[in-house]
């Protein structure tokens, strides 16, 4: 397909390459005031692009400080986020503990009072036989 399509443009290429030289040596030949305009303007255009790049450069310092300084500041906010986590944790753990002392002494306090409420009822009853043995023996 493409030796095709080169060997179709062939013949207007050897026409177009005479006279495409013949502008190029023109244009090469030119004015030397022309070429000195050209040079002068070109000088004063990198002359320009050197000032703009020095001013960039004097903002980029100052992005670069300011980048520094935040970086610092995350740094000691991270330092300071994980001795919290850190507080959180022991105080999470201590909780945990107390939770569970908690839970065994209502365990204690329950059981205490079932003891209790026991032992009050076997007082009760055996204040009602004594009193009832009394009744008997003083109606004999």
């Amino acid at each position: 397909m493409w030796p095709q399509i080169l060997l179709a443009l062939l013949p207007h290429l050897t026409r177009l390459l005479p006279s495409a030289g013949k502008s190029l040596a023109n244009h090469g030949a030119g004015d030397k005031s022309a070429n000195d305009e050209r040079s002068a303007d070109l000088a004063a255009l990198a002359e320009s692009l050197r000032g703009e790049l020095g001013q960039v450069t004097d903002a980029h310092t100052g992005i670069y400080r300011q980048l520094r300084e935040q970086s610092e500041q995350v740094s000691q906010v991270s330092v300071e986020v994980t001795r919290a986590r850190m507080g959180v944790e022991s105080i999470e753990a201590l909780l945990a503990k107390q939770e569970a002392r908690l839970a065994k002494l209502e365990k204690t306090a329950a059981s205490a009072v079932k003891l209790f409420m026991f032992l009050l009822l076997v007082v009760a009853l055996s204040a009602s036989v004594l009193i009832l043995l009394v009744v008997l023996l003083l109606h004999k």
